[in-house]
């Protein structure tokens, strides 16, 4: 033999070396000025973070109208002025040029959004307002601090729900502003930057991505999946899934252990699809309430998962999967919109109905 099978082995890597450099481009090719190229980049990045304040600025304004209008109805609640700011910190990175820029932020944190109807627009406050301090505590000037700070005295404030004084800077120009904050559900907002038609909820945050922005494009309809993830989290979904995943664990360990093979993860993958179809039925309906209690218009809002069907078409099928079929969804929650138009007829509070337990027969 010339070549052990090693050798020809490399011999071959190296044909195959060969063969790629001569499969390069034959076209003439422009020359990327690299300066141009640093300068577009930073151009992109400032469009990336218009585009972010635009969505994340419409989900606020819809979400925070469902956190306030239901805190009666969640347990977990926090107290809140209904205003959004900005300020850089250190994982803002290579974006951070950018945001400084595009928000024209100084040495403050910079309100960027007050909700209509809000303690903050009640008070007075404006976007483009600059917080100097809070109550006693000023505003450090090293930048590395000034975010923090802030979330530090939000904080205290949220906890203490008491009136507080906000120093801001206007054109210029000090002022004071008192605060009287309102209770709203503790559940944050989180715009994720995913293409995935997608909402979620984790026990103690509402995930809407940005393809989810993109496909409810009718406000009333974005209402609806926030109303959603937010049942999910009141009702206590994510708890009960983690419960029936950890007991169907334990069954498949069990079962596991008699037949001499792991089925642990087997089991927890079962249990957690125990009554998911459950969890998403029963979020559709307390979100629908949700959403008619913060106000928006729920007249068309079923109409959204014939909109999921038309783009989704495996949605449709009758058995569904871990979720309805949209077929279903829509039914129920037409039904439920019924429900809704005659509790409002009868003046009655737009509480969901529970179902009543079951009456044992007394012993004789």
């Amino acid at each position: 033999m010339l070549f052990k099978f090693s050798d020809s082995k490399l011999l071959f890597w190296m044909c195959v070396a060969v063969s790629v450099v001569g499969c390069g481009t034959v076209s003439k090719l422009p020359t990327v000025d690299e300066e141009l190229a640093k300068s577009e980049a930073e151009k992109q990045r400032e469009l990336a973070v218009e585009e972010n304040e635009s969505g994340t600025n419409r989900l606020y304004k819809i979400g925070y109208r469902v956190l306030s209008n239901n805190a009666k109805l969640c347990e977990k609640t926090k107290h809140s002025a209904g205003i959004r700011i900005v300020y850089t910190q250190k994982k803002d990175g290579e974006f951070k040029a950018a945001i400084r820029k595009i928000y024209d932020l100084g040495n403050h944190v910079k309100i960027v959004q007050v909700v209509d109807g809000s303690p903050g627009s009640d008070a007075g406050l404006q976007t483009g307002d600059e917080i100097v301090a809070i109550d006693s505590s000023t505003s450090p000037t090293e930048e590395d601090k000034v975010f923090s700070w802030f979330v530090s005295k939000a904080t205290e404030m949220n906890k203490a729900g008491r009136p507080y004084t906000i120093s801001i800077l206007r054109n210029g120009n000090s002022k004071d502003v008192s605060i009287s904050p309102e209770k709203i559900c503790h559940y944050p907002i989180v715009l994720e930057k995913k293409d995935a038609v997608n909402a979620a909820a984790d026990g103690n945050r509402i995930l809407v991505s940005t393809g989810m922005m993109r496909f409810a494009v009718n406000d009333n309809d974005l209402a609806l999946v926030v109303g959603h993830e937010l049942a999910h989290n009141t009702m206590l979904h994510i708890d009960k899934g983690t419960g029936n995943r950890i007991a169907g664990a334990v069954i498949g360990a069990v079962i596991g252990a008699l037949i001499g093979i792991d089925l642990s993860g087997a089991g927890a993958d079962l249990g957690s699809a125990v009554h998911s179809q459950e969890f998403e039925s029963e979020a559709d309906y307390v979100g629908v309430y949700y959403a008619a209690r913060a106000g928006f218009d729920i007249t068309n809002v079923a109409k959204f998962w014939r909109k999921m069907a038309a783009n989704h078409p495996r949605s449709i099928h009758l058995s569904g999967s871990t979720h309805p079929s949209s077929a279903k969804r829509f039914i129920a929650i037409e039904k439920t919109k019924e429900e809704i138009r005659a509790k409002e007829k009868q003046g009655l509070p737009l509480i969901p109905e529970k179902e009543e337990a079951e009456q044992t027969p007394p012993k004789s």
